[in-house]
């Protein structure tokens, strides 16, 4: 087989030979592209959701640690002195919220509006407040345009 092979490329021209080079050439380029590009991709799409996953499990351990510094008391039932309304508004106040709307329902409960924030944040701030003792009754959360959420919430204070 070689033997043949031989006898064709002695039987080309040297214009040939050139020519079926950079042939061979460019097919082996395509080959190697063909086959390379998806690699370089799967090793980057790797890369990303380990890097990913890694992010999850860092606030996952935070949440753990933070469910398992639980106060004694509930902040809620020591809120008492201060009306929920006010304690809402500051809490979110500290964290760079805005209550858009902030309505105190008899005792122990609010109404509160949030038209723009982050996901991650909102429900951060949410989860703490559940945290530190307050019930959410109902909660509506709904996506805007340029990637923020709204949120209209019912929440009253829990008692443990």
């Amino acid at each position: 087989m070689t033997e043949r092979l031989q006898n064709w490329w002695i039987g080309l021209s040297p214009r040939e030979r050139w020519l079926v080079g950079i042939a061979g050439v460019l097919a082996l380029g395509v080959l190697v592209w063909g086959l390379g590009r998806p690699a370089v991709a799967a090793f980057g799409d790797l890369e990303s959701g380990h890097r990913a996953a890694i992010e999850r499990e860092g606030r996952v351990a935070a949440k753990v640690q933070l469910l398992a510094q639980r106060p004694e008391k509930s902040v809620a039932a020591t809120v008492d002195a201060v009306a929920i309304d006010q304690y809402l508004a500051q809490s979110a106040g500290e964290i760079g919220l805005t209550l858009d709307r902030n309505e105190a329902r008899g005792a122990g409960q609010a109404t509160i509006a949030i038209a723009t924030a982050r996901a991650p944040v909102l429900t951060d701030w949410l989860a703490s407040l559940e945290g530190q003792g307050f019930v959410v009754d109902q909660l509506t959360i709904t996506p805007a345009a340029d990637g923020t959420v709204g949120l209209t919430a019912e929440l009253r204070k829990g008692g443990r």
